[in-house]
């Protein structure tokens, strides 16, 4: 642990990591605060899925926009005004499902909603990375952002299941985006936050995808995400046909407690192996636990077990990630290349919302499972049958160097 009491100790360091946890809180609790605002607003769980991948996708799509105009204009200048924005849309989703609008206007509304979604996450791995550009600090602080996010689906869907169950699924949404906005402007007013240069207009033309490293872990990590908006869909409905809605909290933290765990194992010591070896035996590992969750439906308890041993190796996966799409990013392009792997995280997440709400109405919810399973699988292919893109370009020799 003392890895860690030093990371914290780091004057640089310490307010944004507790500002952007803060801000982490929101992306564990909007999913299911939507899908028990509509159920609870006598929607049925096909709109529900319809209207949280509907804001999944709006912040997919902004993600690398966002992450390039941050990049450009500097990380502060663009998380004040995304704050407030996503606060106001996140508001407006809650009165107006409570008023019992039509599908249609609320998916519009997410949508918009998503675009403006603050890219904290993505600017608080730059910052580490500026502040720790090597050796076992960067792994710490990586292992430490990584922490924060499981910790934020820890407590996130219980902090929505409670405020649901006493005041309502609109209330849990508005928190949601007012959560953000804290997190955000707090992040943003941090002194590391604002010392953060733009990059040079004319460095590295077009774009983050350039990388063709950067390019496979989008791709891989899209297919991946689809089984966490499976289940986004699927515990709900889990808990309300087992008749103990108010589970669905506890058993979406079982499975982030599960990543919490791993994480502070994975990062508290070394480990051997590159960045892409231990990346490659991960993601398998991590599709195998995730592949057996549709054989533990019989019962809550066995249920929240399975999710939290399949959560273990979640968050190892994603520190070995992130640094790696960092190292793997063409200069100036930092910030954008983790916000086009966070997107194509969220349209995973939105694909499989989407397509789990039906299958759950239709076949119920071991279907959806098996089929989140298969697209980990499919994910943990692309990087191992891709793996000779992930190593990062070693550093251009010095001209006249040995002579």
């Amino acid at each position: 642990m003392r890895a860690y009491r030093d990371l914290l100790a780091h004057p640089e360091a310490r307010w944004p990591l507790i500002t952007s946890t803060v801000s982490r809180l929101t992306p564990g609790m909007i999913a299911l605060a939507l899908v028990l605002l509509l159920r609870g607003s006598g929607y049925g769980f096909a709109a529900a899925g319809l209207v949280t991948s509907a804001h999944q996708v709006g912040v997919g799509v902004g993600a690398p926009v966002q992450g390039r105009l941050a990049d450009r204009v500097g990380q502060s200048r663009l998380l004040v005004p995304d704050a407030v924005l996503y606060a106001a849309g996140t508001f407006a989703l809650a009165i107006l499902a409570g008023r019992g609008s039509g599908v249609g206007l609320l998916v519009g509304i997410a949508v918009v909603t998503g675009l403006f979604f603050p890219p904290v996450t993505a600017c608080s791995r730059v910052l580490l990375s500026r502040l720790f550009p090597t050796g076992r600090g960067r792994e710490t602080a990586f292992a430490v952002s990584s922490i924060a996010v499981e910790l934020g689906f820890v407590l996130g869907p219980l902090v929505a299941a409670a405020l649901d169950v006493r005041y309502g699924g609109g209330v849990a949404v508005a928190a949601a985006g007012g959560i953000a906005m804290v997190g955000a402007l707090g992040y943003a007013a941090t002194g590391a936050a604002r010392r953060v240069p733009p990059r040079d207009p004319g460095v590295a033309v077009g774009g983050a995808l350039r990388s063709p490293g950067v390019r496979v872990m989008v791709l891989a990590f899209a297919c991946m995400a689809v089984v966490f908006g499976v289940i986004d869909i699927v515990v709900p409905a889990v808990a309300e046909l087992a008749g103990s809605p108010q589970s669905a909290g506890g058993l979406l933290a079982a499975l982030a407690g599960g990543s919490l765990l791993g994480g502070l194992v994975y990062g508290a010591r070394s480990w051997p192996g590159s960045l892409p070896q231990r990346l490659r035996v991960l993601v398998v590992v991590l599709a195998v636990g995730l592949a057996l969750l549709p054989t533990a439906l019989g019962s809550l308890p066995g249920f929240a077990v399975a999710l939290f041993l399949g959560g273990l190796f979640l968050a190892p996966t994603t520190i070995c990630a992130f640094q790696l799409i960092d190292d793997l990013a063409m200069p100036g392009t930092q910030t954008e290349a983790q916000s086009w792997t966070q997107s194509g995280v969220v349209f995973g997440v939105a694909a499989g919302a989407a397509l789990s709400g039906l299958a759950v109405d239709v076949r119920g919810p071991a279907l959806a499972l098996l089929g989140g399973a298969a697209c980990v699988g499919l994910g943990a292919v692309i990087i191992n049958a891709r793996a000779a893109r992930l190593h990062p370009p070693l550093p251009a020799p010095v001209e006249g160097a040995g002579r």
